[in-house]
């Protein structure tokens, strides 16, 4: 199968860029710091292919252990040109659940292999029957981010196909049109605000219960994400940022900096 082109025009990152978000948990009626997520992108080779290599990390505050923990990894080499997955690699330690999950994207047959281990179950070996312009869980966040948004309404279902735990699912986010945020300095970042649909898991319930602000510039970065999860409710607001790509057309003048939401 040829590489499909998911995605019209990469225009919203590039090399060395570095994101990092803190993390809130809501507390009954107040947000707590809880832990914190950090972005990066490097562009490299895999299997003498051009890629992006994007890689993820969360993990809460050692003071949350008693009650969550979360130390997770993400790793993912993706086409340079499509942003379509060659490899992903997942190892999660969420709270008493403990799993290692990695795919092989086979363009040439249409195929991902797979290969997972739960906790000290045996290794479980798959293959999955792919179609064009299936993300991984990781590589999607960058796919969104250079979608053509004006191409969309308010309300519009945008549809998505996602690889999560060893099954393809025909997913979208829902476009909820434009927000404005502010930071305590005063300043107001107009951001792209969407919910994708969730698949019911370890931490999620399911359905509409994410919420994502991106900005609305040539760089759409994840300004705010809000999630329902099984217990509560969690926030990441972006704290830092460097490496970006676009300060014209921007509203982030210079490449390198941080930012204070308001809560």
């Amino acid at each position: 199968m040829a590489k499909s082109q998911c995605v019209e025009d990469i225009f919203a990152f590039q090399e060395g860029e570095k994101l990092n978000f803190r993390g809130y948990y809501n507390w009954g009626f107040i947000w707590v710091a809880a832990g914190e997520v950090n972005l990066t992108v490097k562009q490299t080779k895999y299997k003498n292919k051009d890629a992006y290599q994007f890689y993820g990390t969360g993990k809460n505050l050692k003071a949350f252990d008693w009650f969550f923990k979360l130390r997770d990894t993400l790793n993912c080499y993706a086409d340079v040109k499509t942003l379509s997955p060659f490899y992903f690699d997942r190892r999660t330690h969420e709270s008493k659940y403990d799993a290692h999950h990695e795919y092989w994207f086979n363009d040439k047959d249409s195929t991902i292999l797979s290969k997972i281990q739960k906790r000290e179950k045996p290794v479980k070996l798959d293959t999955l029957k792919n179609k064009a312009c299936t993300f991984d869980i990781l590589s999607v966040a960058y796919y969104v981010r250079n979608l053509d948004f004006s191409k969309h309404k308010k309300g519009d279902k945008i549809p998505l196909s996602m690889l999560i735990d060893n099954e393809i699912h025909s997913l979208y986010i829902r476009y909820r049109g434009l927000e404005t945020i502010k930071t305590k300095s005063g300043e107001r970042f107009e951001c792209l605000k969407f919910s994708p649909l969730l698949v019911q898991g370890t931490m999620f319930e399911g359905g509409e219960d994410m919420t994502v602000w991106l900005s609305n510039d040539d760089n759409r970065i994840p300004i705010q994400v809000e999630a329902k999860v099984l217990v509560g409710s969690v926030k990441g607001v972006l704290d830092s940022y460097e490496g970006l790509r676009n300060t014209k057309n921007s509203f982030f003048k210079k490449n390198k900096g941080r930012l204070d939401i308001e809560e």
